[in-house]
Formats: structure tokens, sequence, C-alpha cells
């Protein structure tokens, strides 16, 4: 028996459930049920001032929660993998028992680092540089994803959002998301 953190997900991409010939890459496509999708970006400004932005979404593409944070970053590649650091502060205690979760980001970069530094940790070496990610392994599955750019219009709204300060907004029901953001998830919805 191999432990968790080395078994595969029983699919590698939810959107891989599709007609072949038809392709995923054109429509954001939504976590399969029992798992909930992160999709992150971050901005970088001329003075140094960075947005992260994080979109939490589940099965049926409802906004479970979006965050912004605002740090002090000129390297865009860094600040893309600090948002993909940043879904940690999105996650709520219940999202432990899902099947599994799901980190999208438009930068390659950053998802190849994150999921070599997580590599790392399954593989059982002591990481010494870079930021711990051992939370990663309460989930019983974690799929780092790149994704187009255009697929990734909510976080990327988020981030330059969050330049200007952080934010919070837990579901698409509370009235301090902008219409702007629900716009760009209804868009996706109707799409995926």
């Amino acid at each position: 028996m191999l432990p968790k953190c080395y078994t595969m997900p029983t699919l590698e991409q939810w959107c891989t459930s599709q007609p072949s010939g038809l392709s995923n890459t054109r429509y954001w496509c939504t976590p399969p049920p029992g798992w909930v999708k992160f999709n992150v970006d971050a901005a970088v400004r001329p003075n140094t001032v960075a947005g992260l932005g994080v979109v939490a979404r589940d099965h049926a593409g409802r906004l479970l929660v979006a965050i912004g944070i605002q740090v002090e970053q000129w390297d865009v590649t860094k600040a893309e993998i600090l948002a993909g650091l940043a879904f940690h502060g999105a996650i709520e205690e219940w999202m432990h028992s899902l099947d599994g979760i799901i980190i999208e980001s438009d930068c390659r970069a950053a998802i190849q680092w994150l999921q070599a530094a997580f590599n790392q940790l399954n593989k059982l070496h002591i990481q010494t540089d870079g930021p711990d990610l051992s939370f990663l392994l309460d989930f019983k599955q974690v799929i780092f994803q790149h994704a187009p750019r255009e697929l990734n219009r909510p976080a990327d709204f988020c981030a330059n959002m969050a330049c200007f300060g952080n934010f919070s907004w837990k579901d698409c029901d509370s009235r301090d998301v902008p219409p702007s953001l629900l716009s760009l998830l209804e868009a996706d919805n109707s799409r995926a």
C-alpha cells in the first residue's frame, strides 16, 4: 500500500472526461465533485507593490472564497509563487475532508516550482529552503495545474484589486463582492 502522497488521483484533470478532440484549454473547467479548485494569480506594479489573488470554487463553479493580499515584491515569478502559496489563507477546516484540491495558475514556472517543492516533501526529503508546504499533506490529493491566462481572469482581477489593499470575500452572496468579479465568474460558469 502506498501512502496517500504517492497515490494518483482517479483523474488527472476533470476536463479529460470531455469527448476526445474537444479542447479543454478554451474554457475554465470546474473541479470534479468533492474537490475545490483554487485559481491563483499575481499582479506586480512598477513601485514593487504586488497583489496576490486567490479564487476558490466548487464543482458547480460557485465562489467559496476570494482573497487578495498586498505584498512588497518586484519579481513577477516570485510573486506568482507567493500567490500559489496564498491560497493557504483561503482554506477552511471543512476543506480537509474533500477528495482533493487543484491549485491552478497561469504561470507555468510557478506551478512547476510548487510541484517540485511538494514532490520533495512527498518523498520525505527534508526541505530547508523555501516555504513549508507540509499543510498540503492534510489533503487527500493535490494537483498543481497550469492554465492559459484567459482562463484565470477572476484570480487576475483579485490580484489587481489586492494592489490597493487586502480583502476577503466568503461567498458570492456577499454584498462586498464587486459586480465585475461576479460577471467574470458567471462568464466562466456559462462556458464550463
